[in-house]
């Protein structure tokens, strides 16, 4: 099932969620090299602008094959971050939802808006009944940003945590 990028595109206030461009390949790469979104998201081994650029162009495809969506967090007409789901399962009306957002742009409440937008229009424009994140005990800020966009903690096991939105 291919997967519709939101339209109107999702928006509030100065914050707006859009597909990724070409022109956005330099702002990926440098967050693939990040060591905080390294040790907390997965990224590419290749880091380089060239890899973002094939990403990039990769995306739409990703969305025509029912994988994944990934939308370019931009806040104030720069680009922030990412919020995405995927993998989706749609037979079982399931997805898991990731984010990540650049050093700048970080302890603002941007990650929780985003993922909340993205996850009201998920959970109410496409056939799934239930958004997934997962987070790290070590790293506070995600379980935080999860909760706030009305994620439910479900289970804690050692260091991982699962975190839960149901329609």
């Amino acid at each position: 099932m291919e997967i519709p990028t939101p339209d109107p595109p999702l928006a509030e206030g100065d914050l707006l969620l859009r597909p990724w461009c070409g022109e956005d390949a330099p702002i990926l790469a440098r967050a693939w090299a990040d060591p905080a979104i390294q040790r907390w998201c997965s990224v590419p081994e290749d880091t380089s602008v060239e890899a973002a650029q094939r990403w990039i162009a990769g995306s739409g495809q990703s969305r025509a094959d029912g994988l994944a969506l990934d939308l370019a967090i931009v806040h104030g007409g720069c680009v922030a971050g990412e919020v995405g789901l995927g993998p989706i399962q749609w037979a079982h009306r399931r997805a898991a939802v990731g984010f990540w957002l650049d050093a700048a742009h970080r302890r603002n409440n941007l990650a929780a808006k985003a993922l909340a937008l993205l996850a009201g229009w998920a959970l109410s424009h496409l056939p799934l009944d239930t958004l997934v994140g997962e987070a790290s005990s070590e790293n506070p800020a995600s379980g935080w940003t999860l909760k706030a966009a009305g994620f439910t903690l479900l289970t804690e096991r050692n260091t991982r945590q699962a975190w839960i939105r149901e329609r």
